[in-house]
Order: structure tokens, then C-alpha cells, then sequence
């Protein structure tokens, strides 16, 4: 055999010693009267929302409609009084959550864990971000009439704005939108699932009352008429 021949085969064996990786054991599927609780364990066991097709896979490529029924079977149960834990749908797929009427027990545990609240200006941002995304930084400021550059680095340390790509115009600006986590914050499904402005405007008022609303109150106030004097948000599409 030729030496580049044998040279070529020799590059192509497998690294640590030439035995090849094993390969992955496929997932057993459970049966239906386990799948519920396989599911339940799986959104148990992870921070982030898992989603239809994600489930399907994890137990086993389990057909779609089984995997449909056991959600189904899983929120009625969660839906019954006494509970503690909400099953719900966020973020384009399902989570387990505990209940509001929960909170003041679940903070105590974790009180060390506590965020500093949203500013009135960083809510007021990321209500422009999410009714006209994608828009670069200069459109932000152009509604809002302030710089915002420190405020959308806020935004994006927190999580809730992203970096969706670069505008095609000279400089190439970053484009902004939200993110996952934002839906997750505001327990929305999608993009969607946004309020009108005017419920907007109450769920920003609410948020902002605290210590800053007397030195920021009137930024609540102001959001909707920034939105009308600005051209017209692109409301979220209706869903066929």
C-alpha cells in the first residue's frame, strides 16, 4: 500500500487508543400510565421550560399526542385546590412554578436571593424594546428623548434584552429584542402573548410603586402618549 495511502488511513483512526466511543443507549419510553410522571419529573428537574418536541425526545420519542395528554393530565392536577406548584406554559414551552398565593413563604426561604427591583426608566425601555423589536439604540432614545445607553446595558446584564443581530445601514448598529428570560419573567408564551399599552401602562405602574416612584412617578405615566408620539408600535400579530 502506498505510504500517503497508509498516512491517510492512520489520521483517520479513532483518537485514545483507536477504540471508538460507545455509542449512546437509546431512552426507554415510558408507559402511558407512567408517562405523567416521567414528564412531571423532567419539568421538576430543570430551571428552563421544556417544550413539546423536548419532551417527546426525552422519554423516548413517545408519540406527540401521548405527550399532549399527559400535560393535559398534569394541569388538571395542578389546577385542583391545595396546591402549591403551578404547571404552566412560558416561553414556548412548560415549566413547574410555585403559586403566587405561595410567594411570601418561597422569599423567606430565599431572601438572600433577592433582586434589586427594575428601575422605572429600565420598565419603560424594555416596554419600547418589546412592542417595536428589532430597533437599534438610536430609535430607543428617540422615543424616549434621553440617552439610554446605560440603561440597555442594565437590560442586557439582567437578561431580559438581547442582541438580535446588525442593521443594514451604515455602522452596521445592533439590533435589540427580548429574551427568553423576559418571557419567562412576565410569564408570557410568546411575543404574542404582549398586553395592550393600556394594561402595559397599569403593569408598569405597579411595578414602579416603591421608594423611586415619588422621584420617577411621572416616567410611568408618560409611556403610552412616548408610544403615540413615536410612530406606530408594531403590535404583536394575531396567531391564525
Amino acid at each position: 500500500m502506498p505510504a500517503e495511502e497508509t498516512q491517510e488511513l492512520e489520521s483517520k483512526a479513532p483518537e485514545h487508543g483507536g477504540k471508538p466511543e460507545p455509542a449512546e443507549e437509546p431512552i426507554p419510553r415510558p408507559t402511558d400510565e407512567e408517562l405523567p410522571a416521567v414528564i412531571e419529573a423532567l419539568l421538576f428537574a430543570t430551571t428552563q421550560p421544556l417544550n413539546l418536541k423536548r419532551l417527546q425526545k426525552l422519554t423516548g420519542d413517545t408519540p406527540m399526542e401521548l405527550v399532549e395528554a399527559a400535560i393535559g393530565d398534569l394541569r388538571s392536577r395542578y389546577e385542583k385546590p391545595g396546591r402549591g406548584l403551578m404547571l404552566f406554559e412560558v416561553a414556548g414551552g412548560y415549566q413547574l412554578a410555585t403559586r403566587k398565593d405561595v410567594a411570601d413563604w418561597v422569599l423567606a426561604l430565599h431572601k438572600h436571593r433577592r433582586k434589586n427591583p427594575i428601575s422605572p426608566a429600565m420598565l419603560e425601555t424594555l416596554a419600547i424594546v418589546a412592542y417595536k423589536q428589532p430597533l437599534v439604540r438610536a430609535e430607543i432614545e428617540g422615543i424616549r428623548g434621553v440617552d439610554c445607553g446605560g440603561v440597555m446595558r442594565a437590560l442586557q446584564d439582567s437578561g431580559l434584552v438581547d442582541v438580535l443581530g446588525q442593521k443594514e445601514v451604515p455602522g452596521r448598529p445592533s439590533l435589540y429584542g427580548t429574551s427568553e428570560l423576559f418571557l419567562k419573567t412576565f410569564g408570557l408564551k410568546n411575543l404574542e402573548d404582549l398586553p395592550s399599552l393600556s394594561d402595559l401602562q397599569r403593569i408598569l405602574t405597579a411595578e414602579m410603586k416603591g421608594p423611586e416612584q415619588e422621584e420617577n412617578g411621572s416616567e410611568a405615566e408618560d409611556v403610552e402618549d412616548e408610544f403615540e408620539e413615536s410612530e406606530p408600535a408594531a403590535e404583536p400579530a394575531d396567531s391564525d
